[in-house]
């Protein structure tokens, strides 16, 4: 833990902060700060690993170190999904936006905006307004009417944040120590920091098979970049292939949309992943399929899509229910483990050793409940109720706990559940319960937190608490360097973001972030759930037994018999968006490895292991390398990548 490191990772925090709210509002070209793998982060670490270092050596300057680089990029990695869907992107809009696009017609005002206090959102009309319409010439951003929704706001945030880390503290053991989890996308990273040699004795930058397949990529993507500077350059489409006009009609149809999509990153990572489970993500997304296309197709029941994703219910029904049962497996298996926990934090008999854990086990209990009771104390005041709020989060860090598993366990980028904690209450018990000043706020904490969660903080900590070890890195310092680098982002994003939408309208930027989430979803749904309301749904209570019934079945198979080929992973990822986006290439990446290990063995599979880590190097830095090149040269809406 340098001070160089720190302050390094610190600006880059800032930066980010800064610089991703104008690359997804201004530039709307690819999102830099999504994934549990942020392009953003990628590529600044990249910069530091080879033109910085080499720039160092250079003026003979001590280059920077793994232990440096590792912390640097741990920094960022928790740092840059803020200032997008992990934060700001979302709860600046969401604060003002169902003001601003309130009507006599669609009745916010006397639906649900009247429930919430002042404190919680902008009531500045002029301040509304010029958000997303552009200041007046003549006037200021009106910063005042920010600062108290904005802390109010950020307390919860922060209690979120607080669990997190405990969480992240205490499932490190197990998962890095005991299970000896992979972690996939750290892997890069933590080669391109240590620079260790591999079997032939080539550093991973010298090597030139590495090269080889970064070339490809690389230059696809160059050629493609300059097509939308010069047309007459070619364009290959590995971005978008779309499949639904070939699968019109009955049965067809039921099934879209399919469409196929060429990210060599994720060939690259499917390739890192055991074949079982590679092959279980795509074997799943078909099964799933399937199950659309005999009940929609040939049975002909209709069946409505979740919301805001092109799930269909009844799919994402079983899914969640095996997500719950993953979920309460992965605490079984650590029992043992939270026992020793729980003595540690609340026994006088001694317990096992935490000092080299990121929090002591005390720390981590009494932060973990604390911040249970601060956020259901804070849904209270708001007039959500005590135990409506904390069971609705109780429910969300229990399935966030899977999607972490999933990142760092299945490699995947990112994890988006179709249906979630508030379906789930919904489903069981409908809004008769709740009253109308609850459900404003459920669903915003809902939208806000659990709807879409392709910026996911919880993983970059124990990412970085992975990486801690190949540093070495000290695990409490790190902590608190995480920490800050979160609070830096943080209230960066906050000045970057308001400056942004009141000096260009809100209007005139990404609608994706400033209409869509706000108006479309959240303030139609709220309207329509207090308006109409919403009966039980046994039924898809029924689905969800189905689906955890199921998630049993497949771990017990998995557990006792080495011959069974699917993984549980595969089952909680089935039809849902990341999959319907990425299916095609972890097959390519299933398939490229099954055949390697069949007919070359692991010898062959270890020399190729550098070439498929240079997929993923080559596409993510291509990814940075044009937002630069856009942002230099004024060029606006080219998206390299998409998830």
């Amino acid at each position: 833990m340098t001070f160089r490191a720190v302050a390094t990772g610190a600006v880059c925090a800032l930066l980010l902060g800064i610089g991703i709210p104008f690359s997804d509002l201004v530039m709307r070209g690819t999102w830099v700060g999504l994934t549990a793998f942020p392009i953003s982060a990628f590529f600044v670490f990249a910069l530091l690993a080879t033109a910085g270092n080499g720039l160092l050596r250079r003026l003979r300057r001590q280059a920077f170190t793994a232990a440096e680089l590792l912390l640097v990029f741990s920094m960022m990695l928790v740092a840059a999904g803020i200032p997008s869907f992990g934060m700001t992107g979302l709860l600046i809009p969401y604060l003002a936006g169902p003001s601003y696009f309130a009507t006599p017609e669609n009745r916010y005002e006397a639906l649900f905006l009247r429930y919430i206090p002042g404190w919680a959102a902008p009531k500045n009309p002029d301040a509304i307004t010029w958000l997303y319409e552009g200041l007046p010439a003549g006037e200021t951003i009106p910063w005042g009417e920010w600062v108290v929704p904005l802390a109010a706001w950020t307390a919860l945030v922060l209690a979120v944040y607080v669990v997190f880390f405990c969480m992240s503290a205490i499932i490190r053991r197990p998962w890095v120590d005991h299970e000896k989890l992979v972690f996939p996308l750290v892997q890069l990273p933590i080669e391109m920091a240590q620079q260790r040699d591999d079997p032939g004795g080539v550093p991973f930058l010298r090597n030139r098979l590495m090269w080889t397949f970064f070339a490809v990529p690389f230059a696809i993507h160059t050629m493609n970049g300059l097509h939308s500077y010069i047309p007459a350059m070619p364009y290959l489409n590995v971005h978008f292939i779309n499949l639904n006009p070939y699968l019109q009609g009955r049965p067809w149809d039921a099934i879209v949309p399919v469409f196929f999509r060429l990210p060599f990153s994720i060939v690259g990572l499917a390739f890192l992943l055991p074949t079982e489970l590679s092959f279980s993500l795509w074997f799943f997304y078909v099964f799933f399929l399937g199950q659309q296309l005999v009940i929609n197709g040939w049975l002909g029941y209709r069946t409505d899509s979740v919301q805001a994703y092109p799930v269909r219910e009844f799919v994402a029904h079983q899914m969640i229910g095996g997500i719950i049962v993953f979920g309460l497996y992965l605490l079984w298996t650590m029992r043992g483990h939270l026992s020793e926990v729980w003595r540690n934090a609340f026994s006088r008999t001694p317990g096992t050793d935490d000092s080299r854990e990121p929090l002591s086990y005390r720390a981590a209990m009494i932060g973990l409940i604390a911040g249970l009771l601060f956020i259901a104390g804070w849904g209270a005041f708001a007039g959500a109720g005590f135990l409506a709020t904390l069971g609705l989060f109780v429910l969300f860090f229990l399935v966030h706990l899977v999607a972490v598993r999933l990142v760092c366990e299945g490699g995947m980028l990112y994890v988006q559940h179709p249906f979630r904690p508030l379906n789930m209450l919904l489903a069981a018990a409908g809004t008769q319960p709740f009253a109308a000043r609850q459900i404003s706020f459920l669903v915003y904490f809902d939208h806000l937190l659990m709807l879409d969660n392709r910026s996911p903080l919880m993983p970059g900590v124990v990412q970085g608490y992975k990486m801690s070890d190949f540093g070495p890195l000290p695990r409490r310092g790190l902590t608190f360097a995480l920490a800050g680098a979160i609070l830096i982002a943080l209230f960066a994003s906050y000045w970057s973001y308001l400056r942004l939408m009141y000096r260009h309208g809100g209007l005139s930027l990404h609608t994706w972030f400033t209409t869509y989430y706000a108006h479309n979803l959240y303030s139609t749904w709220t309207a329509s759930l207090i308006q109409h309301g919403e009966k039980p749904a046994p039924e898809a209570m029924l689905l969800v037994i189905v689906g955890a019934l199921t998630m049993w079945s497949v771990m017990s198979m998995h557990r006792m018999f080495l011959w069974w080929p699917f993984h549980p992973i595969g089952y909680v990822m089935g039809a849902s968006w990341p999959m319907i986006n990425f299916w095609f290439p972890v097959f390519l990446g299933w398939l490229a490895k099954g055949l390697v290990l069949r007919f070359g063995g692991f010898r062959i599979y270890r020399m190729l292991l550098p070439g498929f880590l240079g997929l993923i190097f080559a596409e993510f830095f291509s990814a940075g390398l044009w937002v630069v090149v856009d942002f230099i040269t004024g060029v606006k809406g080219y998206e390299i990548f998409s998830f």
